[in-house]
C-alpha cells in the first residue's frame, strides 16, 4: 500500500515502549520533484482517511482487542527527503 491508496491503512501496530498507544503508519514513496501540490493533496487525503478510521470507531471493529485504547500516533515514512520550500 502507499500514499496513493488513500482509503487503505498502510501499517498499524502497538508501540513496544508504550502498549497503550496504537501506531498507524503511512508510507510515502513519491518524489517531491514533480507535482508538489498533488503530492501534498494525496498526503492530506491519506491523513484524513486515517482520522476517519479512528474517529468512526472502525479501528476497533478491525482490531477489537485494542478497544479502550485512546492514544494514537500517526507516523509518515517518506522515501525521499521533504523539500524546505
Amino acid at each position: 500500500m502507499s500514499i496513493e491508496d488513500t482509503n487503505k491503512i498502510d501499517m498499524i501496530g502497538i508501540l513496544k515502549n508504550n502498549e497503550s498507544v496504537i501506531s498507524l503508519g503511512i508510507t510515502d514513496h513519491l518524489s517531491w520533484n514533480d507535482e508538489i501540490n498533488n503530492h501534498l493533496f494525496l498526503l492530506q487525503e491519506k491523513i484524513n482517511s486515517y482520522l476517519r478510521f479512528i474517529e468512526s470507531g472502525e479501528i476497533y471493529e478491525s482490531f477489537p482487542t485494542d478497544k479502550g485504547k485512546v492514544d494514537f500516533l500517526i507516523e509518515i515514512f517518506f522515501q525521499y527527503k521533504i523539500p524546505q520550500e
